[in-house]
């Protein structure tokens, strides 16, 4: 009993400190009635009226004056009040464990009075009527889906609130166009345009093979959305330190390798000069991105409790969550199996997105069928590279990855326009018109296989120049289907791209000569 009482008085203590707890506690299904201190109830249920009748902050002072207006103070009140100022406060993880405390032992107690009700029932010793019987067996059963309800953390409630708000919005609005339904992740316009933002409880996938910037693409996202937003991202890595992820942050604003950050040398030495505008960028995002390493530790429940934590550190319901990548998250539970692991781990995402109302964006690594299906070129150049490339169903253990998906997204390299780039390059290089120093860059196309109600857009294919040297990513516009076709001439869109790469300066024009 006494761990009980604990968990009121920790609760509680939550409740009257900050309005984003009793937001939580109330996600969770908390009410009064779970508390049996009656002074501690009354205390909670104030702090709840408090939250619901205004957006003002909540303090226990507050609490208190509220309680004397409305004649409830007493010296048993002060008692308590006292007692909940030496308390800790908890955090939004531990809120939502003591709620969940607190509603099994409601449950318990429910159950254990169902249970007397029934032996005192049967033990009456008379032979009850049909009638009794069906009314007796009515009322438990009523009683058993009460215990049920209240166990539920979301009460579920009919869909005329929800049809209630569209109304509103429609009319509001006038039937205007609202734009994105997501967290923006501008500048990546036409990726932004066809996903309609990182949705709200939406869960994503991006696959590839090895060397197809898998990591970088959701690092650079990671950054747009937070920069465009400020919602804090969570950025697990199972795969790279902390610190090897925020060189790659530094070498792209710079356009060095992220090693030569690491290591120094003539590269990052000559694009110091720049880091004044590059620290400007990175500020956009840096308060706002959490770069974690993953451990055996951090399994997806652990996710939501950190994700818990870092709302409640910035007073927000928002949060939006990378994983990279899902085959490395581990379970409570040892699964030998790869295929019943994906599916458990996916399983527990694609639940993780709902519970936190947020985007969770999961990077796949490719098995070797799908890995090969990527690593050259196509036999038949043409229309059979239009299916020649690996899909969601080539990542190692998929199972049933895609159907767990809201936004099922894989990387595959072009391997015509990269071939195509690279002659241009030599070419204007051969002229003089560039510097011999030419970059590698691939042509990625991001395709998208599964786009849960998402905006019709003129094709399904986002096109990217991937400069491999600074891991770096430029958006260049949407492939069509007709450039797979065997007649059609890519000249002018390849030129487009070497514009774009002159501008943003990754190719240059040779100096001048002295005396020039």
């Amino acid at each position: 009993m006494t761990d009980y009482l604990d968990a009121e008085l920790s609760l509680v203590a939550g409740l009257v400190s900050d309005r984003h707890l009793v937001n939580r506690a109330l996600i969770e299904g908390f009410k009064g009635d779970l508390l049996t201190l009656m002074p501690v109830r009354l205390i909670a249920e104030e702090a709840v009226r408090l939250h619901d009748e205004s957006d003002a902050p909540i303090d226990a002072r507050i609490v208190q004056q509220r309680l004397a207006e409305r004649g409830l103070w007493s010296t048993e009140l002060e008692h308590y009040f006292a007692a909940l100022a030496d308390r800790r406060i908890p955090s939004a993880a531990e809120v939502v464990g003591l709620v969940d405390q607190l509603k099994a032992r409601d449950s318990r107690a429910r159950l254990a009075s169902l249970r007397d009700r029934m032996g005192a029932y049967i033990d009456a010793g008379a032979v009850p009527s049909h009638k009794d019987f069906l009314d007796f067996i009515s009322e438990m059963m009523r009683d058993l889906l009460e215990i049920q309800r209240r166990r539920v953390r979301r009460q579920r409630e009919p869909v005329r609130e929800t049809l209630k708000e569209l109304r509103h919005h429609l009319v509001s609005t006038g039937g205007r166009e609202r734009g994105l339904l997501g967290y923006s992740i501008a500048p990546f316009a036409r990726l932004n345009n066809l996903l309609s933002g990182l949705r709200r409880g939406f869960y994503y996938g991006l696959a590839g093979a090895p060397r197809r910037g898998k990591t970088n693409l959701a690092l650079e996202l990671a950054a747009s959305c937070a920069a465009a937003n400020r919602v804090p991202v969570l950025f697990y890595t199972w795969e790279q330190t902390r610190r090897v992820l925020a060189a790659r942050y530094i070498a792209k604003e710079l356009m060095v390798s992220p090693a030569s950050i690491l290591t120094g040398g003539d590269e990052v030495r000559e694009a110091l000069r720049s880091m004044p505008d590059a620290w400007k960028r990175l500020e956009a995002f840096m308060d706002y991105v959490f770069v974690i390493e993953g451990g055996r530790h951090d399994t997806v429940e652990r996710i939501k409790a950190q994700a818990y934590e870092v709302m409640h550190r910035l007073q927000t319901d928002q949060v939006v969550i990378f994983l990279d990548y899902l085959q490395k998250i581990p379970l409570e539970e040892t699964i030998e199996d790869p295929k019943a692991r994906t599916d458990e781990i996916s399983t527990q995402l694609a639940e993780l997105s709902l519970d936190l109302n947020a985007p969770v964006f999961t990077i796949s690594p490719l098995d070797k069928d799908g890995c090969r299906l990527d690593e050259r070129p196509p036999d038949d150049e043409g229309l059979a590279s239009v299916f020649t490339r690996p899909t969601m169903h080539h990542c190692v253990g998929s199972g049933d990855l895609e159907y767990d998906l809201d936004v099922a997204m894989v990387l595959a390299k072009d391997w015509g326009a990269t071939r195509d780039l690279r002659q241009l390059l030599e070419a204007k290089a051969a002229s003089r018109e560039i510097t011999e120093d030419i970059p590698l860059v691939d042509i990625i196309n991001l395709h998208l296989d599964k786009n849960r109600d998402a905006p019709e857009e003129e094709s399904h294919i986002v096109q990217f120049a991937f400069l491999v040297h600074y891991n770096k990513f430029i958006e260049l516009g949407y492939k069509a289907e007709r450039e797979y076709e065997r007649d059609f001439h890519g000249f002018a869109k390849i030129q487009e791209v070497y514009e774009r790469l002159r501008e943003i300066g990754v190719v240059r024009a040779p100096a001048a000569s002295v005396g020039a």
